[in-house]
């Protein structure tokens, strides 16, 4: 039985609620260049013009091949892009969209929302080729990341807490002065259309490479590679890697289409992207061979792992694509043996943030211990030195409460070599001390030592 719906009695009854003059208009993000209802489709010609472009101006970055292929069990290379004067490979995407600006735009200027390394790349490029840059980021607290933007030039505004709330205002502020430019930093079809020269680039130095690795965050990058490299070599494959913390480029694809997700704080910040772009998404999704989720564990064992073995500093988001071989168990199998690419998008870090990754990931690898004790110091600290530990931190905490007005607590923070070794230092504590605990059992994805029963598996 079918229904007419409620009676005009009852809806006659309902309050009917007015828009305040201070409600936002829900158009206020009218980018005609990235249009949900008619997005673009990226061709490899597209990224040929890019490329032909740029290239004057865009050095060709290194393919460098891993010094740790026996540990991976393949041959892996190193796509670097950090090596860029703003540190990411976002300056082929900057110099391409203000190389398109007709003369007008250029003299009216640009803006643009960024999370970091979009903004710093369209600030630099903008400075030299004499184009007003404006740009909106997110509060941050990293005073440096500002300064880098002024020196370049660009006119910073700090709103919102994520990119979503940068990027409405950035649109606000471009309806007030109609005659600037935005320039969507991970949607934009020049954006895409350059990124697909590393792609170029790729086949060009190496062309029996097998698969390559993108780190994913809205989807320009994967995007351009992968016109690229399935128009070149269409056996290649093209994986994704991105943040199990802020997966909307997943999202879109197990949904069909790009929708407003919520983003957590992740090690990669640079790619908490809440929606994923349409031009970005239906221009990869056939092209696209797997997306792979990893924890950021994963990316600060790799962020580790580039300094001390590769000795190439990266940001989170420049790692992402090689923590997927620090899973465990092991998610990519089907990789041993092959010849992949691993694209370092950026390297741009403070020393704090880097510090903390690096710190994390020895925790994490049972490299880095923590313990307390109420023993003698001076003991205590010899016996720490001859089981060859370094100590980082040493912090004596008087107690006020307890019964032994003398009683001190010693917490240490030391470095070991392996999880091996911090086995021995743990047997060797155990066997000499009774009041005193570990604050934090180590990380071992194979159970191979009694002293830590409780491994962190993922």
């Amino acid at each position: 039985m079918s229904t007419l719906g409620e009676s005009p009695a009852v809806l006659a009854k309902r309050k009917h609620v007015k828009n305040n003059i201070w409600c936002p208009k829900t158009n206020v993000e009218d980018d005609p260049w990235c249009d949900p209802d008619n997005p673009k489709m990226i061709s490899y010609k597209d990224t040929v013009k890019a490329t032909s472009v740029i290239k004057e101006h865009i050095a060709k970055t290194p393919l460098n091949r891993s010094k740790c292929c026996v540990q991976f069990n393949m041959e892996l290379y190193y796509k670097f892009e950090t090596v860029h004067r703003t540190g990411s490979f976002l300056e082929r995407a900057a110099l391409y969209s203000l190389s398109m600006l007709d003369d007008e735009q250029r003299a009216a200027g640009v803006i643009t929302a960024s999370l970091g390394n979009w903004g710093l790349a369209l600030a630099y490029h903008g400075q030299r080729l004499n184009v007003p840059v404006t740009v909106v980021i997110p509060y941050t607290d990293k005073c440096k990341v500002i300064l880098r933007y002024q020196n370049y030039g660009a006119n910073i505004i700090q709103h919102g807490k994520d990119l979503s709330e940068a990027i409405r205002k950035a649109f606000i502020i471009k309806s007030e002065r109609q005659n600037l430019t935005y320039i969507n930093g991970y949607d934009h079809p020049h954006v895409i259309a350059a990124s697909g020269s590393i792609a170029l680039e790729i086949l060009e130095q190496l062309p029996q490479t097998d698969v390559v690795l993108v780190p994913v965050g809205g989807g320009g990058l994967i995007a351009g590679i992968a016109t690229v490299a399935k128009k070149l070599k269409p056996e290649i494959k093209i994986y994704g890697i991105e943040p199990k913390k802020c997966c909307s480029f997943f999202k879109a694809m197990e949904n069909d289409n790009p929708f407003q997700t919520v983003v957590g704080a992740t090690v990669a910040e640079l790619l908490a992207v809440p929606k994923a772009g349409f031009n970005a998404f239906y221009t990869a999704r056939s092209l696209i061979d797997k997306m792979v989720l990893v924890e950021d564990n994963w990316i600060s064992r790799a962020i580790l792992h580039l300094t001390e073995e590769e000795k190439m500093v990266t940001e989170g988001a420049g790692a992402t694509a090689l923590s997927a071989f620090f899973a465990t168990p092991i998610i990519l199998p089907e990789l041993k043996g092959k010849t992949v690419v691993c694209v370092v998008s950026g390297g741009n870090t403070d020393y704090f943030t880097l510090c903390r990754n690096i710190e994390r990931a020895k925790a994490i690898e049972g490299r880095l211990i923590k313990m307390r004790l109420t023993e003698q110091r001076v003991k205590i600290l010899r016996i720490i030195a001859k089981t060859s530990c370094n100590i980082l931190q040493c912090r004596c905490e008087e107690a006020l409460l307890e019964e032994s007005f003398r009683k001190i607590y010693l917490t240490l923070i030391c470095e070991t070599a392996s999880h091996e070794h911090a086995c021995v230092v743990k047997r060797i504590m155990d066997s000499m001390f009774l009041d005193y605990k570990f604050s934090e059992d180590p990380y071992n994805p194979i159970q191979s030592c009694v002293c830590f029963p409780n491994p962190m598996l993922y």
